[in-house]
């Protein structure tokens, strides 16, 4: 064989050498690039450490429900109620420590409004009215090692009538309203195999005198862990105020949640039993059945 031949066979076999060798080197440095390094911090990151109760009626999300039945203090209302919310919630910072250990600062706004459908025997037709919206700020810091979450919130709320409910009933005098008022509240989480369980007591920050101090939840949401586009769904949240004389005011859903992100649309046949959750007439018994659709923003 030629000298030059015997030369290109050689230059060949090196060339095919390091074009095996390539690869596997891009690899080891693209794995080395893509692994993330601890301790960290990001700004303005995606999902939730502690991800938003959706059976909390008082919880930052966006959702709607009808609820043909209604009834307040025994007495069923002739109509229908649809309570309207629209929330969010955004962290602003997250450490990580490790893999396995995380934390974030985060806050929540949302308004909680109720509108009230019913027919006017005296006009004849059917009237949509405002009754009552709630308004809510909070900051919170949450913690997350593993399966365990924890939550630290601060946050005000305050209620206000609609001018439709005052016109309609008359009230042209000054109201009490207990339900404007701050509270901190922790609250314990637990989730595995789509079963999550959580506990929480929380404290308010006025005087007695204003409003009673003592508050706390619990309750569970069930999950069916799934690559569907349609999965099961459904869970119990209870919650106890002192200034409704811990009478429970119990909220249940059952239903199906649509899609694979992390922003699913999740329709619930619901009911509700105890103190009305919002609005200046806290104390009133309240029951009702309806269905709802709830959606989380971000």
């Amino acid at each position: 064989m030629k000298p030059y031949l015997l030369s290109f066979f050689i230059l060949l076999g090196w060339a095919g050498a390091l074009a095996q060798d390539v690869p596997d080197t891009l690899v080891i440095r693209n794995a080395m690039l893509i692994r993330p390094d601890f301790p960290r911090r990001e700004f303005l990151p995606k999902g939730h450490l502690f991800d938003p109760i959706l059976l909390d009626p008082l919880e930052a999300q966006t959702s709607v429900s009808v609820l043909p039945g209604y009834w307040t203090e025994g007495k069923k209302y002739d109509g229908t109620i649809v309570p309207f919310s629209f929330g969010l919630r955004k962290p602003i910072i997250r450490w990580y420590k490790s893999a396995e250990r995380s934390s974030e600062l985060s806050f929540d706004v949302a308004s909680f409004t109720q509108f009230e459908v019913y027919h006017d025997d005296k006009l004849n037709k059917q009237r949509r009215q405002l009754m009552n919206t709630d308004y809510r700020i909070s900051f919170l810091y949450n913690i997350k090692v593993r399966n365990h979450s924890w939550r630290l919130r601060l946050y005000h709320l305050s209620s206000h009538l609609g001018d439709d409910y005052l016109f309609r009933n008359q009230i042209n005098y000054y109201l009490p309203n207990p339900v404007n008022y701050e509270l901190v509240d922790v609250t314990y989480n637990h989730e595995k195999n789509g079963l999550r369980k959580y506990v929480g007591v929380g404290i308010g920050l006025r005087k007695p005198e204003e409003r009673e101090r003592l508050s706390a939840e619990a309750g569970f949401y069930y999950r069916k862990p799934s690559p569907a586009f349609a999965r099961f769904v459904g869970g119990v949240d209870l919650k106890v105020w002192q200034q409704t004389d811990f009478r429970p005011g119990i909220k249940a859903g059952l239903g199906l949640e649509l899609g694979r992100t992390a922003n699913n649309l999740t329709f619930l046949l619901e009911s509700y039993t105890g103190f009305r959750p919002y609005s200046v007439y806290e104390s009133q018994k309240t029951r009702w059945f309806g269905i709802g659709v709830y959606f989380n923003p971000i």
